[in-house]
């Protein structure tokens, strides 16, 4: 089967370049398939399966810890990066780092449960869920949702595409994660457009997914910096002589 066998060579090429071994990209790469379909399995059993896509789930927090240890290793990353002269890279880590931050507070309405802070009312009558958050308003849900595809949509095809590994490119072990969540945003927009609340939260899942791809992606890539003979390290100028 081409398929299998181009996944094959890929996790074996990366198996060098990531330092991953094929084992652990295996892992990764069945994880999410496996428990898209035990969460919709799950679902036969509504008890169990609100308790685990309610707000404030043990999924929820998960994602959260996954979008925290992104931001981290995306950080040192940029740090590494930077300090080696790798501006553009350093760069892109950087905002990376800013972006998994945002997600994280997003997911827990930036501690509006935690602490509980009430909801101002112009955002509480436009936002879906009257929380304290950007992702849940009205009009900025679907942008939010399409930019989620859209990075799904990439990452899960560049690794195939690609000539060579490169840092901004997540290694296809990984591809499952994004896929995971691109079907169910596209499934979503062209068949559920308004979904019920347990179609709704099984979002929980494909979400975890996308984060937890991000935060592997951004330690593999920490990993890598944090190699110092796969860059050049910054030379100080000469002092002149006086």
């Amino acid at each position: 089967m081409p398929a299998l066998y181009r996944l094959r060579h890929r996790l074996a090429r990366e198996a060098h370049w990531w330092r991953l071994p094929r084992r652990w990209g295996i892992t990764l790469f069945t994880i999410p398939l496996g428990g898209a379909v035990l969460l919709g399995i799950t679902a036969l059993r509504p008890p169990l399966y609100l308790a685990l896509v309610r707000e404030d789930s043990l999924l929820e927090w998960a994602q959260v810890a996954a979008y925290l240890g992104a931001t981290g290793f995306a950080a040192c990353t940029a740090y590494r990066l930077g300090h080696v002269d790798e501006r553009a890279y350093a760069t892109f880590f950087a905002l990376f780092a800013c972006c998994c931050l945002f997600a994280a507070g997003e997911e827990i309405s930036w501690g509006q449960r935690l602490f509980e802070i009430g909801t101002p009312r112009e955002l509480a009558s436009i936002n879906g869920q009257g929380e304290l958050n950007v992702h849940n308003v009205v009009e900025a849900q679907g942008k939010f949702n399409l930019a989620l595809a859209t990075i799904s949509l990439y990452a899960m095809v560049a690794p195939y595409t690609a000539r060579r590994p490169s840092l901004l490119i997540p290694p296809a072990a990984l591809s499952a994660a994004f896929l995971v969540p691109f079907t169910y945003m596209v499934c979503r927009m062209v068949f559920f457009p308004h979904p019920g609340y347990e179609l709704a939260k099984y979002s929980e899942w494909p979400e975890l997914c996308f984060a937890g791809a991000l935060a592997v992606y951004a330690l593999l890539n920490w990993r890598r910096a944090m190699r110092r003979r796969y860059f050049r390290p910054r030379t100080s100028r000469p002092v002149p002589s006086s």
